[in-house]
């Protein structure tokens, strides 16, 4: 399959019709939101000037891609005269300077086979941090391989019952995948260097306890006294590890969790950072507070979740972000990954408030000549109906066959759920004619709506065939959704608490 990098590169370009940038085309996609919620990287605009030349170098005059001066891309089939193809020098990699703590992904997960969060993590740190197993390896060639896990920290700071939260910044392109998310931890890679931090006392956990220290002096501004508290290994406390295979970043790595509870110095009363992507410093209340876990990104909800259960809101929630879309007479569309609680969400809209409902499957099933799932198992359908949809004609075929059915429906309440693909919401939003069109987004995270799919499914499946199902072919473009969502309703504790949010959200709509 080719890189998102490329394909995005493709559509910008030929929409733009000039030759481009790495930064700009990296820009204009996520302006225009052609990039996954899965995309991560401190340096996109790299990765895409890498992505662009790679396909170059590799193919040759058979690569859609030239270049028309140095740094600037374009597409072949755009350019008018051969001459205005510039033929760059080979780039030499530099040697890297910086090398990071990694473990073979095969050894970690012989000791690891849990999603998020464990707090038994003694035996695991025993039996990963050895000589035998542990070894430094350049970041960039960490990065491109599959067959390491880049060790990481990540700290909670506390104070008398309080919790620091931050914000990421704006301050540069890294911060645009995640901004507005809250954040809980800081920390980062553990690097050769903090294994000989303290000369006076050599490192018995490869640099893992320096790591804590060198990345809290660099984020934050911390005082005197909690640089000496930590150099002492005063107030701090290791609490897990945190495993996420759900994206293909968190596959590569994996941290240690500690907590850290700093000292009586009174800067502490409003702390300071020491990076600017560290943004809007807040202490969190245990006693006073609970926060809206769905505005934290999700290594941040695992160590809520675990750590500080008595912060996070019980209660579901949702988000309106245009009301007219969701308001009767309309097509609604619901979306959600696989185990997000979608199907609960349809079923008590069709029960309670009188929707009638177009299913995808089975439209899709009837076009294809082929029975439903689980007549058909999930994976051979899931083939099919990928087949089907990426064909020219396919998210117009399944668009129109929808619109006939939404037509049929009198009362003006028309359900479609499993919508799938970008490409046939929009066939449909333009075919609906005079109907409006509302999208609702059910959200839950990865290893919650693994236990919601496992107990509803009834199958003894693993987290990594859960992950099969909901990142096959067909799902891929689910996450997209979300950010052109009409309203998102946020799962967190199953069928009941949902019910009662999508009531909730209901008896809003009606009121308004």
């Amino acid at each position: 399959m080719a890189s998102e990098f490329l394909l995005v590169a493709e559509q910008v370009l030929l929409s733009r019709s000039k030759p481009m940038r790495p930064n700009e085309i990296v820009d204009v996609g996520f302006e225009e939101g052609l990039f996954s919620d899965n995309v991560s990287g401190k340096t996109p605009g790299q990765t895409m000037k890498s992505k662009l030349s790679q396909d170059i170098r590799r193919h040759g005059e058979n690569s859609r891609f030239v270049r028309t001066a140095p740094g600037l891309f374009f597409l072949r089939q755009l350019i008018d005269h051969p001459e205005q193809v510039f033929d760059a020098p080979r780039y030499s990699k530099p040697e890297s300077t910086e090398k990071i703590l990694v473990v073979p992904t095969e050894r970690f997960r012989e000791l690891v086979s849990f999603q998020g969060l464990h707090g038994h993590w003694k035996r695991v740190k025993k039996n990963l941090l050895r000589e035998d197993v542990c070894t430094y390896m350049d970041r960039r060639e960490a990065e491109g391989s599959e067959h390491f896990k880049q060790a990481l920290t990540y700290v909670a700071i506390t104070r008398r019952g309080q919790l620091l939260c931050y914000k990421r910044g704006s301050y540069n392109r890294v911060e645009k995948y995640l901004r507005g998310s809250r954040c809980v931890g800081f920390g980062g890679h553990v690097i050769r260097e903090d294994q000989a931090m303290l000369p006076l006392f050599p490192s018995k956990d490869f640099g893992v306890t320096e790591c804590v220290i060198r990345e809290l002096s660099e984020e934050i501004d911390l005082p005197a006294l909690d640089r000496q508290r930590l150099l002492d290994g005063a107030g701090l406390e290791c609490i897990g590890i945190l495993n996420d295979d759900s994206s293909s970043v968190g596959k590569k790595h994996f941290a240690f969790v500690f907590t850290y509870e700093v000292s009586n110095d009174p800067s502490w009363e409003d702390p300071r950072r020491g990076e600017k992507s560290i943004t809007q410093l807040q202490w969190l209340s245990r006693e006073k507070q609970q926060v809206p876990i769905w505005e934290f990104e999700y290594w941040s909800q695992l160590v809520l979740r675990k750590m500080f259960t008595e912060m996070v809101s019980k209660r579901q929630s949702y988000k309106l972000v245009r009301r007219k879309p969701l308001q009767p007479p309309h097509v609604l569309c619901v979306v959600g990954e696989v185990g997000s609680g979608k199907s609960t969400t349809t079923r008590l809209l069709r029960e309670s408030f009188g929707y009638e409902e177009i299913n995808t499957g089975r439209v899709v099933a009837e076009i294809l000549k082929i029975p439903p799932v689980p007549e058909t198992s999930r994976e051979n359908f899931q083939t099919k109906a990928f087949r089907f949809i990426s064909s020219d004609a396919g998210p117009g075929m399944l668009a129109a066959k929808i619109t006939e059915c939404a037509n049929q429906i009198g009362s003006g309440l028309a359900l479609v759920d499993g919508l799938r693909q970008l490409k046939t919401l929009e066939q449909l939003r333009s075919m609906v004619g005079r109907q409006r069109l509302g999208l609702l987004y059910v959200y839950t995270p990865p290893d919650m709506a693994f236990g919601f799919f496992r107990e509803r499914e009834q199958r003894g499946i693993n987290f990594d065939e859960y992950l099969k199902i909901r990142n096959a072919a067909v799902e891929r473009e689910i996450p997209e959704m979300l950010g052109k969502a009409d309203g998102v309703i946020y799962n967190w504790t199953g069928t009941s608490f949902l019910k009662n949010t999508v009531r909730e959200m209901m008896h809003e709509l009606k009121s308004r």
